[in-house]
């Protein structure tokens, strides 16, 4: 196993000195006084959110009565705490995440509609971030670098276990094209085929379930014997450690492990999905060289307003008038599913 990174060094710290105050039956607030800061500080601290300077650690080692051996190991994790991690280019209320992925024993993630950033492909999530409003232009390079970067934890010589359920939804939103999905797919597969990784797909037919529209990630890092839940959205992030938490979503996952496919039914639907994406790409290649498989929608209002439609495993539209413009592709279930809503808006 790698050395422990900062963030789990702090927590290690925090758990320590909290350790130490309730063994000598102090409060927090005997704590502040002898450091003379606020009582929100030391909870920070013991939370590892926050760490102690050399003078604070002096202080404390002589409140504890710390001597030896035990002065010296306190005193070298505290100065190991204060150290900071290099993750490369994160969101700021994404660091602490970041740093505390690169040190987990065991990862639970559940993604319904993207691949997690621990797994994507460099165009992937280019695409992906690209997209985003919190990340400016000037940046983007170097978070999708910072992204690759991350994923070598996959493949490191002491990996964590990872448990990791898409939504089948993931596997047809095409992020960055067809090409780029169908690449990032492919190596989804390459991955699965590690023993420490678990790949399921929850599909379609399973239905509703319990974490419809909150993805979440279960870190487990033995070093400090302690879970934790990660959330995330557009401008923040959360942790849960507390078991009333940690338990609901441990609880969830494994609802989602039971309705999800099992490894090799996932298997078989993502290289299905990746065949589908490669005639895709041969039928639209052969629609672009002739224009006999095109032909005029029975949707179309007039010739004023012609769509030609291509049909075949990908369903090609295009306008009749600005044909240069190139054309949209629909799978067919995606084809299936828009003729079936124009139905029910015509009438």
């Amino acid at each position: 196993m790698v050395a422990p990174g900062p963030r789990v060094l702090r927590l290690q710290l925090g758990r320590e000195i909290r350790r130490l105050r309730e063994g000598a039956v102090l409060s927090r607030e005997e704590l502040a006084k002898t450091l003379s800061c606020g009582t929100s500080k030391i909870s920070k601290i013991e939370l590892g959110y926050s760490t102690l300077n050399a003078n604070e650690s002096n202080k404390l080692v002589k409140l504890f009565g710390l001597d030896g051996d035990e002065a010296r190991v306190f005193r070298d994790l505290a100065a190991s705490a204060r150290k900071r991690g290099s993750y490369g280019k994160v969101l700021d209320f994404a660091r602490g995440y970041v740093s505390m992925e690169a040190d987990a024993s065991d990862l639970k993630i559940f993604y319904e509609e993207l691949i997690p950033a621990l797994f994507q492909t460099q165009d992937y999530a280019q695409a992906v971030c690209s997209t985003s409003v919190t990340i400016a232009p000037a940046d983007i390079e170097h978070v999708v670098q910072g992204r690759m970067s991350r994923g070598a934890v996959l493949t490191q010589d002491d990996p964590p276990r990872v448990s990791l359920i898409l939504g089948e939804g993931a596997l047809h939103r095409t992020v960055g094209g067809q090409s780029a999905l169908r690449e990032q797919l492919q190596h989804l597969c390459r991955l699965a085929q590690e023993p420490h990784i678990d790949l399921q797909v929850l599909p379609y037919s399973a239905g509703e379930h319990a974490a419809m529209g909150a993805g979440f990630t279960l870190l487990r890092l033995d070093e400090v014997e302690a879970t934790y839940v990660y959330l995330e959205d557009l401008t923040s992030s959360d942790f849960w450690d507390r078991p009333q938490h940690t338990g609901v979503y441990e609880l969830v996952f494994n609802k989602l492990q039971v309705a999800a496919l099992g490894k090799r039914e996932s298997m078989n639907l993502i290289e299905k999905r990746i065949n589908e994406l490669d005639e895709g790409g041969s039928l639209m290649s052969q629609q672009n060289r002739t224009s006999a498989a095109w032909h005029t929608s029975s949707y179309s209002s007039g010739a004023n307003n012609c769509v030609e439609v291509a049909e075949g495993p990908v369903t090609g539209v295009r306008d009749t008038k600005h044909r240069e413009l190139g054309s949209l592709h629909f799978s067919a279930a995606e084809w299936r599913a828009f003729l079936s809503t124009a139905t029910t808006v015509s009438r």
